[in-house]
């Protein structure tokens, strides 16, 4: 029996071509990989920035909402390095914005901190949190415009920030776009009970000043008792 001529050089270049490419697509969607910007966070980094491989799952059309409603929503017991349901969704809410800072310090991860509270009942109040185009994830992020836009929205309406919390006289009733997302604990000015977040806001717009006629809670006191999850990493994450 004759023997079977071995297979052309081009089509065996071309197997392997082939195999390296789908080799490339499936690590890179497992772990995306971050070339530009500054360390700036690490827990859920990259699902604070929509950086995220499950940043596709989002429904970028805002939902409208109030914050009171947002404090309802149930957090998961465990948070980890993957979306939940609430953290697949872009929010609208009208707020009171109560004050903000810039998260320069030691440990701050260069996010503008922002406060908000429910108009119908100031004491209820929820954080909204803007990346810094500096930052890992943030950068690379495909909504890094309107990271940029909404920064550059707050700095034009406000006294500039500062590393501490600053509250705001007059305060501003406002509109912001979000994406929700559960924080975990730590005393944080203005934390939700549940720990959900507007994190990262993509819009926000300017409604009108508030008068004195506007009662606000003379403090921002965390809530008596929180239902925020633990923190536990992937197994198979990365540090940024």
């Amino acid at each position: 029996m004759p023997k079977r001529p071995a297979p052309p050089l081009l089509s065996i270049l071309l197997i392997c071509l082939i195999l390296a490419l789908v080799l490339y697509r499936y690590l890179h969607r497992s772990s995306p990989q971050i070339s530009c910007g500054q360390h700036c966070g690490t827990e859920r980094w990259q699902i604070k920035t929509v950086s995220d491989p499950e940043s596709r799952k989002i429904d970028w059309s805002p939902r409208s909402s109030s914050i009171s409603d947002l404090l309802k929503l149930e957090a998961p017991k465990v948070l980890d390095d993957s979306r939940t349901e609430a953290e697949t969704r872009v929010y609208s809410v009208q707020a009171i914005l109560m004050g903000w800072k810039a998260e320069t310090g030691t440990h701050g991860d260069r996010d503008y901190h922002v406060v908000l509270a429910d108009p119908s009942d100031p004491q209820q109040t929820l954080i909204a949190e803007v990346p810094s185009s500096d930052c890992t994830g943030a950068c690379s992020s495909s909504h890094v415009e309107q990271f940029l836009e909404t920064r550059q929205e707050l700095v034009n309406h406000l006294p500039a920030p500062q590393a501490h919390f600053r509250r705001l006289n007059p305060s501003w009733l406002v509109r912001v776009q979000g994406v929700g997302f559960f924080d975990i604990y730590h005393n944080q000015i203005g934390v939700a009970e549940n720990c959900l977040e507007l994190h990262p806001v993509l819009h926000i717009e300017f409604l009108r000043e508030l008068g004195p006629e506007t009662v606000l809670p003379h403090k921002i006191e965390p809530p008596a008792e929180h239902h925020c999850g633990r923190f536990e990493r992937s197994y198979s994450s990365e540090e940024e």
